[in-house]
Protein backbone atom coordinates (compact mmCIF):
# COMPACT_ATOMS: atom_id res chain seq x y z
CA UNK A 1 0.00 0.00 0.00
CA UNK A 2 1.56 3.27 -1.13
CA UNK A 3 0.76 6.24 1.09
CA UNK A 4 1.44 9.53 -0.70
CA UNK A 5 1.38 12.84 1.11
CA UNK A 6 0.69 16.08 -0.76
CA UNK A 7 3.90 18.00 -1.44
CA UNK A 8 2.64 21.24 0.14
CA UNK A 9 2.22 19.46 3.46
CA UNK A 10 5.40 17.39 3.46
CA UNK A 11 7.94 20.07 2.62
CA UNK A 12 9.09 22.47 5.28
CA UNK A 13 9.50 26.14 4.43
CA UNK A 14 8.20 25.81 0.86
CA UNK A 15 6.64 28.93 -0.59
CA UNK A 16 3.60 28.53 -2.83
CA UNK A 17 1.36 31.19 -4.30
CA UNK A 18 -2.02 31.58 -2.63
CA UNK A 19 -5.20 32.26 -4.61
CA UNK A 20 -4.66 35.97 -3.85
CA UNK A 21 -1.16 35.88 -5.37
CA UNK A 22 0.86 36.20 -2.14
CA UNK A 23 3.49 33.63 -1.31
CA UNK A 24 2.58 31.42 1.63
CA UNK A 25 5.14 29.46 3.62
CA UNK A 26 4.08 26.05 4.91
CA UNK A 27 5.88 25.11 8.06
CA UNK A 28 4.90 21.54 8.81
CA UNK A 29 8.12 19.60 8.95
CA UNK A 30 8.68 16.09 7.74
CA UNK A 31 8.66 14.50 11.22
CA UNK A 32 5.25 15.93 12.12
CA UNK A 33 3.70 15.10 8.75
CA UNK A 34 2.79 11.58 9.92
CA UNK A 35 1.15 12.93 13.07
CA UNK A 36 -0.85 15.36 10.95
CA UNK A 37 -2.01 12.65 8.56
CA UNK A 38 -2.91 10.30 11.45
CA UNK A 39 -4.90 13.09 13.12
CA UNK A 40 -6.72 13.99 9.91
CA UNK A 41 -7.51 10.35 9.12
CA UNK A 42 -8.79 9.75 12.66
CA UNK A 43 -10.93 12.89 12.42
CA UNK A 44 -12.28 11.58 9.09
CA UNK A 45 -13.39 8.36 10.78
CA UNK A 46 -14.87 10.40 13.64
CA UNK A 47 -16.80 12.57 11.17
CA UNK A 48 -18.12 9.58 9.21
CA UNK A 49 -19.27 7.72 12.31
CA UNK A 50 -20.67 10.94 13.79
CA UNK A 51 -22.84 11.46 10.71
CA UNK A 52 -23.88 7.81 10.90
CA UNK A 53 -24.91 8.30 14.55
CA UNK A 54 -27.08 11.27 13.56
CA UNK A 55 -29.11 9.06 11.26
CA UNK A 56 -32.06 7.10 12.69
CA UNK A 57 -30.51 3.62 12.67
CA UNK A 58 -32.89 0.69 13.15
CA UNK A 59 -30.16 -1.81 14.00
CA UNK A 60 -28.92 -1.61 17.62
CA UNK A 61 -25.73 -3.50 16.81
CA UNK A 62 -24.81 -1.05 14.05
CA UNK A 63 -25.39 1.83 16.47
CA UNK A 64 -23.11 0.26 19.09
CA UNK A 65 -20.40 -0.40 16.49
CA UNK A 66 -20.65 3.16 15.15
CA UNK A 67 -20.50 4.59 18.69
CA UNK A 68 -17.51 2.44 19.69
CA UNK A 69 -15.71 3.38 16.47
CA UNK A 70 -16.54 7.06 17.03
CA UNK A 71 -15.12 6.94 20.57
CA UNK A 72 -11.99 4.99 19.61
CA UNK A 73 -11.22 7.22 16.62
CA UNK A 74 -11.82 10.32 18.75
CA UNK A 75 -9.38 9.03 21.36
CA UNK A 76 -6.80 8.30 18.64
CA UNK A 77 -7.26 11.76 17.13
CA UNK A 78 -6.65 13.27 20.56
CA UNK A 79 -3.52 11.15 21.10
CA UNK A 80 -2.10 12.09 17.69
CA UNK A 81 -3.08 15.76 17.95
CA UNK A 82 -1.24 16.59 21.19
CA UNK A 83 2.33 15.96 19.93
CA UNK A 84 1.50 17.45 16.52
CA UNK A 85 0.26 20.64 18.16
CA UNK A 86 3.46 21.21 20.09
CA UNK A 87 5.73 20.31 17.16
CA UNK A 88 3.72 22.55 14.82
CA UNK A 89 3.84 25.48 17.23
CA UNK A 90 7.57 24.99 17.77
CA UNK A 91 8.20 24.84 14.00
CA UNK A 92 6.48 28.18 13.55
CA UNK A 93 8.29 29.65 16.55
CA UNK A 94 4.89 30.35 18.11
CA UNK A 95 4.55 31.13 21.78
CA UNK A 96 2.36 28.82 23.82
CA UNK A 97 0.94 32.02 25.26
CA UNK A 98 -0.71 32.65 21.87
CA UNK A 99 -2.50 29.31 22.23
CA UNK A 100 -4.08 30.53 25.46
CA UNK A 101 -4.55 34.14 24.33
CA UNK A 102 -4.77 34.26 20.51
CA UNK A 103 -6.28 37.75 20.55
CA UNK A 104 -2.77 39.07 21.24
CA UNK A 105 -2.07 38.41 17.55
CA UNK A 106 -4.73 40.92 16.52
CA UNK A 107 -2.24 43.73 17.16
CA UNK A 108 -0.28 42.42 14.16
CA UNK A 109 -3.25 42.07 11.79
CA UNK A 110 -1.58 44.29 9.17
CA UNK A 111 0.90 41.53 8.29
CA UNK A 112 -1.57 39.88 5.97
CA UNK A 113 -2.16 36.32 4.81
CA UNK A 114 0.10 34.41 7.19
CA UNK A 115 -1.49 36.06 10.20
CA UNK A 116 -4.91 35.17 8.79
CA UNK A 117 -3.83 31.51 8.60
CA UNK A 118 -2.35 31.69 12.10
CA UNK A 119 -5.60 33.06 13.54
CA UNK A 120 -7.56 30.38 11.68
CA UNK A 121 -5.16 27.80 13.10
CA UNK A 122 -5.78 29.01 16.63
CA UNK A 123 -9.55 28.99 16.04
CA UNK A 124 -9.16 25.45 14.71
CA UNK A 125 -7.22 24.39 17.81
CA UNK A 126 -9.79 25.93 20.17
CA UNK A 127 -12.64 24.21 18.32
CA UNK A 128 -10.78 20.91 18.43
CA UNK A 129 -10.20 21.28 22.18
CA UNK A 130 -13.91 22.03 22.70
CA UNK A 131 -14.91 19.00 20.64
CA UNK A 132 -12.50 16.76 22.58
CA UNK A 133 -13.63 18.13 25.97
CA UNK A 134 -17.35 17.93 25.18
CA UNK A 135 -16.89 14.40 23.80
CA UNK A 136 -15.06 13.34 26.94
CA UNK A 137 -17.76 14.92 29.13
CA UNK A 138 -20.45 13.04 27.18
CA UNK A 139 -18.56 9.73 27.50
CA UNK A 140 -17.50 10.20 31.14
CA UNK A 141 -20.71 8.81 32.74
CA UNK A 142 -20.42 5.63 30.65
CA UNK A 143 -16.75 5.25 31.57
CA UNK A 144 -17.60 5.80 35.25
CA UNK A 145 -20.41 3.24 35.02
CA UNK A 146 -18.16 0.63 33.42
CA UNK A 147 -15.52 1.21 36.10
CA UNK A 148 -18.09 0.45 38.82
CA UNK A 149 -18.73 4.02 39.98
CA UNK A 150 -22.02 5.15 38.42
CA UNK A 151 -22.24 8.87 37.83
CA UNK A 152 -24.80 10.89 35.93
CA UNK A 153 -24.86 14.35 34.46
CA UNK A 154 -27.39 16.88 35.73
CA UNK A 155 -30.85 16.59 34.17
CA UNK A 156 -30.63 17.61 30.52
CA UNK A 157 -26.84 18.00 30.72
CA UNK A 158 -26.17 15.37 28.08
CA UNK A 159 -28.52 17.11 25.62
CA UNK A 160 -26.69 20.43 26.06
CA UNK A 161 -23.31 18.72 25.69
CA UNK A 162 -24.44 16.90 22.54
CA UNK A 163 -25.59 20.20 21.00
CA UNK A 164 -22.29 21.85 21.90
CA UNK A 165 -20.37 18.84 20.53
CA UNK A 166 -22.29 18.89 17.25
CA UNK A 167 -22.23 22.68 16.82
CA UNK A 168 -18.52 23.02 17.49
CA UNK A 169 -17.85 20.03 15.22
CA UNK A 170 -19.51 21.86 12.32
CA UNK A 171 -17.51 24.99 13.15
CA UNK A 172 -14.36 22.84 13.31
CA UNK A 173 -15.01 21.51 9.80
CA UNK A 174 -15.35 25.07 8.48
CA UNK A 175 -12.10 26.22 10.13
CA UNK A 176 -10.35 23.06 8.93
CA UNK A 177 -11.38 23.75 5.33
CA UNK A 178 -10.22 27.37 5.58
CA UNK A 179 -6.92 26.67 7.37
CA UNK A 180 -5.40 23.94 5.22
CA UNK A 181 -3.32 25.14 2.27
CA UNK A 182 -5.00 25.25 -1.08
CA UNK A 183 -3.27 24.63 -4.37
CA UNK A 184 -2.94 27.70 -6.55
CA UNK A 185 -5.11 27.74 -9.67
CA UNK A 186 -3.09 27.02 -12.79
Amino acid sequence: MHNEIPAEISVRKTATPSPGGELLVWRTRESSRHLLMATVQSLGIVAATGVLLLLPLENEHLTVIALATHLAAGALAFIFFIPFLFIHLRDGKESLLHLVMPWRLLRRIYRGETLYHRLLGYALMWCLWLVFLSGFAIAFPAIAYLSGHPLTLPYGGHAVLLRVHLGVSVLLAVFLALHFPKKAAS
